[in-house]
């Protein structure tokens, strides 16, 4: 799918899902595949914080689940959120699924 659509559809429907997230001012980084049905889409906001939004077919909590670079972040006191029809719908990669965000930790 086109990166530069995605990246629309991500900063008009699901970033504004998350309280902490100002879209304006985003830079896309990287786009890349980080496992089977998993893709990580890396952007920074307008201070320089790097951020990561990974999209899963369905979240296992491994992705950057170390808590060394990076934590989550939080959507209406969730870990992930779901977006997308009834689960009998067939899903569209990058789009209907789950998606987590990770912020990078502040350097010590």
């Amino acid at each position: 799918m086109d990166a530069k659509f995605l990246e629309t559809f991500y900063e008009t429907v699901i970033l504004p899902q998350y309280d902490e997230i100002v879209v304006e001012g985003i830079t896309w980084i990287d786009h890349g595949s980080i496992g089977l049905d998993s893709t990580a889409h890396y952007f920074r906001d307008r201070t320089g914080r790097e951020y990561v939004l990974v999209f899963e077919d369905f979240p296992d909590g491994s992705v950057f689940g170390d808590g060394l670079s990076h934590e989550i972040v939080p959507v209406h006191g969730e870990i992930s959120l779901r977006f997308g029809g009834d689960k009998s719908f067939k899903d569209i990669e990058n789009i209907t699924g789950y998606f987590t965000l990770f912020r990078e930790k502040p350097r010590r």
